[in-house]
């Protein structure tokens, strides 16, 4: 889909049928600044991944850390949607451009969506760790929780990557 963005008060928007949605590309940006907790947890995931520590040790620290992560996640997009996501009535007085990004077109629409699926990736990710340390096998299946927390780990950098260019649009509109 070929989303067309407009600049209105200072916002990216990509149109619907009455309303548009909007990103804010500020606050957007200071969410993403503003979450130390987010960002450290993800660093210590990549590291426990990397650790050639038992593997009892690494499935505990892991789940531990993916409990956490699905949390901090959540507070991440209910921020994101509720301040760096928004709906302006269309102003049709306002000049039109299409963000264009390496690939085609950053939809705003298609990036806040992003948002259910990540979750539910991660929450989906926590759960199998949970489980795993319930009945026992985290440490077997380790190998597993490091693949699936690595493909998480891409889906959730191509989010950020998309984000990241919805913001830059903005600021190259303004």
């Amino acid at each position: 889909m070929v989303g067309i963005l407009t600049n209105v008060a200072n916002q990216t928007a990509v149109q619907t049928s009455s309303n548009q949605l909007a990103v804010n590309a500020a606050f957007l940006q200071e969410i993403k600044d503003s979450n130390p907790e987010l960002w450290k947890t993800w660093y210590q995931l990549r590291q426990v991944c990397d650790s050639t520590d038992e593997p009892r040790q690494v499935a505990i620290k892991m789940v531990k850390l993916l409990d956490q992560l699905r949390d901090v996640i959540a507070m991440h997009f209910a921020l994101e949607e509720c301040y760096g996501y928004v709906e302006v009535p269309i102003d049709s007085k306002n000049g039109s451009f299409v963000c264009k990004s390496r690939d085609g077109v950053t939809d705003v629409n298609d990036t806040k969506t992003q948002h259910c699926a990540l979750y539910l990736e991660a929450s989906d990710l926590a759960e199998v760790a949970e489980e795993y340390q319930y009945r026992g096998v985290a440490a077997a299946q380790i190998q597993e929780l490091v693949q699936r927390f690595r493909q998480f780990d891409e889906h959730w950098q191509a989010h950020e990557r998309c984000e990241n260019e919805l913001i830059e649009c903005f600021l190259e509109a303004i």
